[in-house]
């Protein structure tokens, strides 16, 4: 406590003595409040003692310039605490405080509202369609449609580029979607064939950019004509062979079965075969390549639009595509190209077959992986109806390629067929 009389001797200057006092009661008073919030109760009252404390000081300074005012002990310290901060806020009853920025609301720009894109009829080609950009909302959604096999497999629809392979699924009676064109020239080729499709099957025609279309095709250099049809069902697949029946190709019992056929141009090309030979059908067991792929299409050349095709088959449902009627007398061959295999099994040569069923099954395997064992063992169900077979090579070659060891096979097994 600072002696009053002492003070007025030592200091002449009135002023200075006046900041000098000024000084000391600021830092007695946060001394003060500082114990007083200590020493506090739970009501928020300041004990006596302090409270005597502030009287005194007030007393000191009474004849001071500075005028005394009671305060609170707590809202004194609060407003030192937050003194240029923003306001504290309360959090429930433990009376604890959090300082919260202000938050600049800024509102949504309003989306702009879509125009669909005008329709062009061409008197020349007969043909109505849409022109494209990348901007308009529609070119994202068929650009997902084609990129995305998960929602082709979900929708059962096919790619097909090409104008050559556009006809050949239009001939065999697919229905066409969508269909994607950079050149009218190209189109033009197709004119009747889409004409009819857009009139029956309400197909819808849209042109984009050349330089766009390249996002969307998956070749190198871009056909100028990619469209979407859905997948061939059976009842289809059922009227082609009536034709082919009609027209005098009526399909030979024999039925190929596809393992581990992981090349997509191979696949096509195997495909390709059984459609010409033709087969009754194909079967892809598990682990093969998709045969409704863009490069397996292109393999193909149309000949997934002309045989059955049953995909993703496990080896336990096989036995379940052998017609009912040839089911006591099939016959099983697995086309082995691998040596090693060949050493520890009885093989003949594809030449020496003598004995054919009233169905049969033909198991070829890739040029990579070769037969599975599971093929072995489904060999093994039909006992001496099961035979290995392989193709006699000259010194130094080890293998054919898949597709053409499955021709020669194919063709020999028809000359059998042939034969009273």
């Amino acid at each position: 406590m600072l002696n009053w009389q002492h003070c007025q001797q030592q200091v002449k200057n009135p002023i200075m003595f006046l900041n000098i006092l000024k000084r000391s009661f600021q830092s007695n008073l946060r001394h003060v409040n500082n114990f007083n919030v200590l020493r506090s109760s739970s009501s928020g009252v300041p004990k006596n003692d302090i409270t005597d404390a502030l009287d005194i000081e007030a007393n000191l300074f009474e004849h001071s310039l500075l005028k005394h005012e009671p305060v609170s002990t707590r809202e004194a310290l609060r407003k030192n605490r937050y003194k240029g901060t923003a306001k504290p806020q309360k959090k429930g009853k433990d009376q604890s405080f959090s300082v919260t920025p202000p938050k600049l609301s800024i509102p949504p720009a309003p989306r702009p509202t879509p125009v669909p894109a005008a329709v062009i009829k061409d008197s020349e080609l007969n043909l109505e369609f849409v022109r494209l950009t990348l901007q308009d909302p529609l070119t994202s959604t068929l650009l997902t449609t084609v990129r995305s096999r998960k929602r082709r497999d979900k929708n059962r629809q096919i790619i097909i580029e090409g104008r050559r392979l556009i006809k050949e699924a239009l001939q065999c009676g697919l229905k066409m979607s969508t269909l994607i064109f950079s050149q009218k020239d190209q189109l033009a080729l197709l004119k009747e064939e889409v004409a009819q499709a857009q009139q029956e099957t309400h197909t819808k025609i849209y042109k984009v950019p050349q330089h766009d279309l390249k996002t969307w095709s998956s070749l190198v250099t871009p056909p100028g004509l990619l469209a979407v049809f859905d997948r061939p069902s059976e009842k289809g697949l059922e009227k082609n062979l009536a034709e082919q029946e009609r027209l005098g190709s009526q399909p030979l019992p024999i039925t190929v079965v596809c393992d581990n056929i992981r090349e997509p141009n191979n696949l096509g090309s195997i495909i390709r075969t059984c459609a010409a030979l033709p087969c009754s059908q194909v079967v892809i067991t598990r682990g093969c390549c998709d045969p409704w792929e863009s490069k397996a299409l292109r393999g193909g050349c149309g000949g997934q639009f002309r045989v059955p095709i049953r995909d993703d088959v496990s080896w336990e449902e096989l036995s379940m595509t052998i017609p009912a009627d040839a089911a006591d007398d099939c016959h099983v061959f697995i086309a082995e190209s691998n040596k090693e295999k060949l050493a520890n099994r009885r093989a003949i040569d594809y030449a020496d077959i003598a004995q054919i069923g009233s169905h049969n099954l033909l198991i070829i395997g890739g040029e990579s992986h070769g037969v599975s064992e599971e093929a072995y063992s489904f060999m093994n169900l039909v006992g001496g109806k099961g035979k290995c077979v392989y193709i006699p090579l000259a010194a130094g070659i080890d293998s054919l390629n898949v597709a053409s060891a499955l021709t020669l096979l194919l063709f020999e097994l028809r000359r059998k067929l042939s034969q009273p």
